[in-house]
């Protein structure tokens, strides 16, 4: 009931409003029965935190529904669906991302299964183990870096997206990017969908190379 009333409390006024007299009063309880069960706040935020990794990992496709041939399929899908889950819930994201909650050990545990899991996977579809962690890392900082900046975006407001960039730049200092932003192709803080699918694809192309040349006999 208490985590449930916190993600609640959260998702209404915001993870910086969230206190143990705002929980108590948001669940019509004395603020000791908080503290009966949690410490403090970064105790609580821990608690939230374990609760919404388990609630991402939930919803992205398992390594168990797919064969070892398919796994750029499968990385593809799982970093394109990790960015969308971190899209579609901004407290999750702030949770994991934005809040450096320290990770209670049976979290840690969990979090790192689910890399050992990936790893195994890849090394059954013939990548050694050094390049099946730089696959995992390289992917792993892609959808981290794209879903930080966007975050922030949406706090901010800025950039904006569309031409109202222009306002941003001095055409006559940047002619290529104003070219850019003109054209609405692009967000200049550097993400967007078009340029997440371009870094993961770049990554998967060159992954794919490497187990092209683990395979060719010399």
């Amino acid at each position: 009931m208490i985590i449930d009333g916190a993600f609640a409390l959260a998702r209404r006024d915001g993870l910086d409003a969230l206190s143990m007299p705002n929980l108590a009063r948001h669940l019509g309880v004395g603020v000791t029965s908080i503290y009966w069960y949690y410490k403090n706040k970064d105790d609580l935020l821990r608690q939230m935190h374990a609760a919404a990794v388990r609630s991402i990992h939930e919803k992205l496709p398992s390594v168990r529904d797919y064969e070892p041939e398919d796994w750029r399929d499968y990385l593809h899908t799982l970093f394109r669906r990790q960015r969308e889950v971190y899209s579609e819930d901004s407290l999750v994201t702030d949770l994991m991302l934005s809040h450096n909650s320290d990770y209670s050990r049976r979290t840690t545990h969990f979090v790192y299964a689910q890399v050992e899991h990936l790893l195994a996977f890849l090394v059954r579809a013939g990548f050694d183990l050094d390049t099946a962690w730089h696959i995992h890392s390289a992917l792993s900082m892609l959808t981290r870096g794209f879903t930080v900046t966007e975050r922030a975006r949406t706090v901010s407001g800025t950039p904006p997206v569309g031409p109202e960039q222009l306002r941003l730049l001095n055409p006559d200092d940047t002619p290529l990017l104003a070219r850019l932003a003109a054209s609405g192709s692009i967000i200049i803080d550097t993400t967007g969908d078009t340029s997440f699918e371009f870094g993961l694809e770049m990554i998967l192309d060159d992954a794919e190379r490497r187990l092209a040349a683990t395979n060719t006999p010399n």
